[in-house]
């Protein structure tokens, strides 16, 4: 089972329901627009794409991550393909509003980029939510570097350059850098 210094990851599943519908319950005390917080909406749609690749040889798919000492839900990791056959990977992650400035965010996606490394993947792609202000430093932390929508390096299966949104994407050419 994957872990980084301070949590322990696992594949996620279906008893993660609850956790995951109370985290998008709130987003700093607010609800989150684009993330219905009832059950039945984590059970018909969020669950079953947090899911998809839960039968994957390599580590690419999403995880649940928990606090190693409480086992307390700290939320979710993800490095998904987004082609085929696998060269290109989309992290994103949703944490509890209670890790906000405790460097979860960045310990697990550094564990992300290795898991997406080890499964011999090319690039890391990450796109910012508009109200996730946070985001950008995190990714940057992470070695990902902003791509504005001209750059030429934009992938190809994304639509190639002049693709990239507006709301903030990011990229890291994982056979350019060490992590």
């Amino acid at each position: 089972m994957p872990e980084t210094e301070r949590m322990t990851l696992r594949r996620t599943n279906w008893p993660d329901v609850d956790d995951v519908a109370a985290m998008n319950a709130t987003h700093g005390g607010r609800p989150v627009a684009d993330m219905p917080a009832t059950v039945a909406h984590v059970l018909s749609e969020e669950m079953p794409r947090l899911m998809a690749h839960n039968r994957r040889d390599d580590q690419l798919g999403s995880w649940v991550a928990r606090d190693r000492s409480t086992g307390s839900f700290l939320g979710w990791f993800s490095v998904q393909p987004i082609d085929s056959p696998v060269r290109t990977v989309e992290l994103s992650y949703r944490l509890v509003d209670r890790t906000r400035g405790e460097g979860y965010d960045v310990e697990g996606a550094l564990r992300m980029i290795a898991m997406a490394r080890d499964a011999q993947v090319c690039t890391v792609v990450a796109t910012a939510l508009p109200d996730d202000t946070g985001f950008d430093e995190v990714m940057e932390q992470a070695g990902l570097r902003r791509i504005l929508p001209t750059d030429p390096t934009f992938p190809a299966e994304l639509g190639g350059a002049g693709q990239a949104s507006t709301m903030g994407d990011f990229l890291l050419d994982l056979g350019a850098v060490s992590v």
